[in-house]
């Protein structure tokens, strides 16, 4: 059972307040569907210097990048920072052991620098 305190009304409110996804907060800020903002957080979270190629991959081969829009789904469900840099944390692990040299020597892949800066600007 989780842990409750009581206030001075005497109701039941819990230790640690909600807060918004990060997927919650972004799109709020963008004002945007999900969709979008998955596409928009894809895109501003590759290296700049491979957007071309990356456009090129994604018009041919979109499902190269299947565990990219997988990682970002799963920090859009992130409520805390601890958390969002631990699964980026496991991805460039993952990535580095598996993913072969279209993703780690021409940086085909989503950047982890790029995504927390893009965390750190919708706090």
């Amino acid at each position: 059972m989780a842990e409750a305190i009581l206030d001075w009304h005497m109701t039941t409110v819990p230790l640690r307040p909600t807060f918004p996804c990060f997927r919650d907060r972004a799109m709020a800020q963008w004002e945007c569907d999900e969709p979008a903002w998955l596409r928009r957080v894809f895109w501003r979270a590759l290296p700049r210097v491979s957007l071309p190629l990356a456009a090129l991959v994604w018009l041919v081969r979109r499902e190269f990048f299947a565990r990219d829009l997988a990682l970002i789904r799963e920090l859009g469900q992130t409520r805390d920072a601890t958390e969002f840099y631990i699964l980026i944390e496991q991805f460039r692990d993952e990535t580095i052991r598996t993913g072969g040299w279209t993703r780690n020597w021409l940086r085909l892949r989503v950047s982890g620098r790029r995504l927390r800066q893009l965390r750190w600007e919708l706090r």
